[in-house]
């Protein structure tokens, strides 16, 4: 009937099953290889197909976030940890080399490398079907997204949840296979259009990756959301799905797109009403957080790493 009916693993040992899960990584051992479920290559939206990874001694800038900063063919990420920074340059190998790209980030460092550059290589995209007969791909497996926005665990985790509300009872179910590619086809694409959104949005003109995202046509989902962003600040609004509307408007705003026109309904608030509760909005939040301790100190006081005898 086209399912697995037993994993060899190297050492020799068989191990059959109803269903199986790959979770075997980019390699798709089981989905790509065994169940040939394609995989749809979305690299003509998102170029960026390599990383290098370093990290380096831990500066006195200990923020709570990450800091993305572009850069000529990608853009470098840096995360403050207690005992280390780690930093890594996502990057085109279509606009870059791999010299090039290590160069770059290791000119770019806050502090001293604490090892040489680690490259990752990468597709973005998904299978086609995530479920297929009775092997359920999950993480890499089933799809990547750069780490722009940090999503894999969450596409992992979702994808375990929708798996679990739609287990079957007894024989593989068409109509719940079908629905968890649906589900999970919506999360990855999703994911997919609010990334793109920061490439396509830009307004450089300085290097060539930026002018090629900018002047790139994009998935249909996508433009139609910039669209009705920019016809009167309308975001869809979805029940599923990671970016809500105050992020998209975050990015869009962030970059430049404004909207022509609004919504009707807004015209029946009186504007000094709307300023009044902003501001009464931003002194909460500022009394909140005079009272709260910083994020180094809370980090010290609640979770802090015991120094190396």
């Amino acid at each position: 009937n086209g399912h697995i009916a037993s994993v060899t693993l190297e050492s020799g040992e068989v191990v059959t099953g109803d269903l199986f899960i790959d979770c075997s990584g980019f390699k798709g051992l089981l989905i790509g290889e065994t169940m040939e479920s394609p995989f749809e290559d979305w690299t003509k939206w998102l170029p960026c197909d390599r990383a290098m990874a370093v990290p380096c001694a831990r500066s006195d800038d200990f923020t709570p976030y990450t800091r993305s900063t572009a850069r000529e063919a990608g853009w470098q990420w840096r995360i403050p940890l207690q005992h280390r920074t780690g930093n890594g340059y996502v990057y085109s190998s279509a606009f870059i080399s791999d010299d090039e790209a290590a160069r770059t980030l290791m000119d770019n460092l806050d502090g001293e490398a604490l090892a040489d550059p680690r490259p990752i290589r990468f597709k973005a995209g998904r299978r086609t079907e995530s479920w297929k007969g009775n092997c359920v791909a999950i993480g890499l497996a089933s799809g990547f997204l750069e780490p722009l926005e940090s999503t894999s665990i969450y596409l992992v985790q979702i994808a375990i949840n929708n798996l679990v509300q739609l287990w079957p009872r007894k024989a593989m179910d068409p109509v719940l296979i079908k629905e968890f590619n649906r589900l999970v086809d919506n999360e990855y694409d999703r994911v997919r259009d609010f990334l793109i959104l920061h490439y396509h949005a830009n307004t450089r003109d300085d290097a060539e990756l930026w002018r090629y995202t900018r002047e790139m046509s994009v998935p249909d989902s996508l433009q139609d959301k910039i669209d009705r962003f920019r016809h009167r600040g309308d975001i869809p609004f979805y029940r599923s799905g990671l970016f809500a509307p105050p992020s998209w408007v975050s990015v869009m705003f962030g970059q430049g797109l404004k909207p022509e026109g609004h919504d009707r309904l807004t015209e029946r608030l009186k504007l000094e009403d709307v300023q009044q509760r902003l501001e009464t909005l931003r002194r909460k939040i500022s009394n909140r957080v005079d009272a709260m301790p910083t994020h180094d100190q809370f980090v010290r006081d609640y979770c802090g790493v015991k120094e190396a005898a």
